[in-house]
């Protein structure tokens, strides 16, 4: 990658910590505390400056509040691993700390969409409004697959996690971005990973999330019971996919018909993305949102 700068946050963020059942978690914060508030909840293997490009494309005042899930970003991490319902228990501790007793719009990319919507739906009344950013629920897994996913889960434990691979730069790890999704620009790509890396004892880098997080959840994935939850929405919710071809395509229905299970849906495709809708447009997506957000 050529020598480029960083990208330059047009809304400061700020930081705070609060504790998340003895761990030490990391919220990232923009706009007044007087402002409505908004929680933005970061997929797998990232971190809450994710959303520092949407957060800049915003044109009214909001409370942006963006956790870092346990085991990612500036949060602590657990020597226990992870489980998926974890995610639940700290977001309701995160709201109980931030915002007690309302109820907020919360949006959500990836697994922190996921995370959002069986949230809203066992917690009706602490969710006035749902985002999911390209978070549809998994390809459903094969209860015959089940020994040798838990055979490969204790694995993990036995021979510990993939260690993480150390960087000379942070160019060189802007650059893996970009790998993996090209329609990253330089300046954004070297801002993640600024954002999203830390410092090894011998002056390398590493990505700041916890190794064990690159091992599978103990729990197999079921859609009939992901779909129970979709069912139980009571809020509107926005739907923003990418246009990008996915395995959930293959089935009746595609993506829509997912998304057709959450009784006050709106579902829209944002051209030109990849899972990453995000950063590859922006302005589109905050528009998206901010129309749905100020819909009466």
């Amino acid at each position: 990658m050529t020598e480029t700068a960083a990208y330059i946050p047009r809304k400061t963020s700020r930081s705070r910590f609060i504790d998340m059942r003895g761990l030490e978690c990391h919220v990232r914060e923009w706009g007044p505390e007087t402002a409505p508030p908004v929680v933005l909840l970061h997929g797998s293997r990232d971190c809450s400056a994710t959303f520092q490009f949407i957060v800049d494309e915003f044109e009214g005042e909001y409370h942006f509040i963006a956790p870092d899930w346990r085991g990612y970003g500036r949060t602590g991490w657990n020597p226990q691993g992870y489980w998926f319902q974890d995610y639940l228990v700290d977001l309701d501790i995160v709201l109980d700390a931030l915002v007690p007793g309302r109820s907020v719009p919360v949006a959500g990319h990836s697994l922190g969409g996921q995370v959002a919507g069986t949230f809203a739906a066992v917690r009706p009344e602490r969710v006035s409004r749902l985002i999911a950013l390209d978070a549809f629920g998994l390809v459903d897994s094969d209860p015959g697959e089940t020994p040798d996913h838990l055979a490969a889960w204790l694995d993990t434990w036995r021979n510990g996690p993939e260690s993480s691979r150390p960087y000379a730069t942070l160019a060189q790890m802007a650059e893996r971005l970009r790998q993996t999704n090209r329609r990253l620009t330089a300046d954004k790509a070297l801002f993640l990973a600024s954002e999203s890396s830390r410092a090894r004892p011998d002056g390398s880098l590493e990505w700041s999330f916890d190794p064990r997080h690159r091992a599978p959840f103990a729990v197999m994935h079921r859609k009939s019971e992901w779909a129970a939850c979709m069912k139980r929405i009571e809020c509107p919710a926005l739907w923003l996919a990418s246009d990008r071809k996915a395995r959930i395509d293959s089935e009746p229905g595609g993506i829509a018909a997912r998304a057709a299970l959450v009784r006050d849906v709106t579902f829209e495709k944002i051209p030109d993305t990849s899972h990453n809708l995000h950063h590859d447009r922006p302005a589109e997506v905050a528009r998206a949102m901010e129309a749905f957000l100020t819909r009466a």
